[in-house]
């Protein structure tokens, strides 16, 4: 089994008990990197907890649209928040609305969102490596917003030079995920066939025509990237199912000379009270799931049961 396996967790900075329960799988050697955040209500103290290891483990921005409160003002984002200032739009409402009449208003409040959600994460990162909560990204219209916002970044940071090392060099995104999951491990599995959900099918298909809709924008970071296994076994990642696949996966990606990301949700919650949405039913389902718990625990197994060595 190669080295250049990603396992990666997505939702640190939610609270500090999921961001804690993800850290719990990197201390044991069992994550690569963790996805941040940026409108975490606790993200001072979830980063605090990340702090001794930030030499250690690979940090992604992940952007959010769809989850939470927003980062920039509320007043200035009518087409993205609830009165409550919660972000309100699904992905496929916000696929459909960029294609509206509202998409120049839409754009603009997405920018506005991404360049505040970016200037908040400038302080605990120092290359800029993209992803996002659901895979908005992947919509045009939102990954045409964070490749402009990530040009128009400053250059400076608390009085020092950032992502510059001359005068006029603008910030470049070091890593983008392309979530366009391959199929054909899944084929060659039929006893797995009851497994994959139908919603994640469609999340698959959608996400893999999205990325040729993408692929201009999207040509000059496919080498900055990985080949992605995360979307079809969704809530079905366990130490079994996962054990099947993985070595599929893997010869994909030596094939195309890529590291191949696993994306993991290990960061469980135990109340919904402490989450960034506690009237949002859907996200309180998802981390309150014992299906947290199991890709912790297929984590925390994976190493030893092909006999990896660390860090991956």
């Amino acid at each position: 089994m190669s080295e250049q396996i990603i396992f990666h967790a997505d939702d640190f900075g939610a609270n500090t008990e999921i961001s804690q329960n993800i850290l719990d799988c990197f201390k044991e050697g069992a994550l690569s990197g963790v996805s941040v955040l940026p409108n975490g209500g606790m993200l001072d103290a979830c980063m605090e907890l990340l702090s001794p290891l930030r030499r250690e483990i690979r940090i992604n921005i992940h952007l959010n649209l769809t989850e939470g409160p927003c980062v920039a003002e509320a007043s200035k984002l009518p087409l993205l928040v609830d009165e409550r200032g919660m972000f309100r739009l699904s992905f496929f409402k916000a696929l459909l609305l960029s294609f509206s009449g509202k998409r120049k208003e839409l754009k603009r409040q997405i920018r506005t969102e991404i360049r505040a959600q970016l200037l908040r994460m400038l302080p605990y990162v120092d290359t800029i490596r993209i992803d996002s909560h659901q895979h908005y990204h992947m919509i045009p219209l939102v990954l045409e917003s964070i490749l402009e916002e990530v040009r128009n970044l400053p250059q400076t940071r608390e009085g020092k030079r950032w992502l510059a090392e001359k005068e006029g060099r603008r910030a470049e995104i070091s890593f983008i995920r392309i979530p366009a999951e391959t199929l054909l491990p899944f084929i060659k599995h039929p006893e797995l066939y009851s497994s994959y959900r139908p919603i994640n099918l469609v999340k698959n298909l959608v996400l893999n025509l999205l990325n040729i809709w993408n692929n201009r924008r999207l040509r000059s970071y496919r080498k900055r990237s990985a080949v992605f296994f995360g979307i079809l076994l969704s809530g079905r990642m366990d130490l079994n199912r996962v054990s099947r696949l993985l070595p599929e996966f893997e010869r994909i990606a030596r094939k195309r000379n890529l590291p191949l990301e696993v994306l993991c949700h290990p960061g469980g919650a135990s109340a919904k009270d402490s989450l960034m949405d506690t009237e949002n039913q859907a996200c309180a389902a998802f981390y309150l799931s014992s299906e947290r718990r199991t890709e912790k625990e297929m984590l925390l197994g994976i190493r030893s049961r092909f006999h990896m060595e660390e860090p991956y």
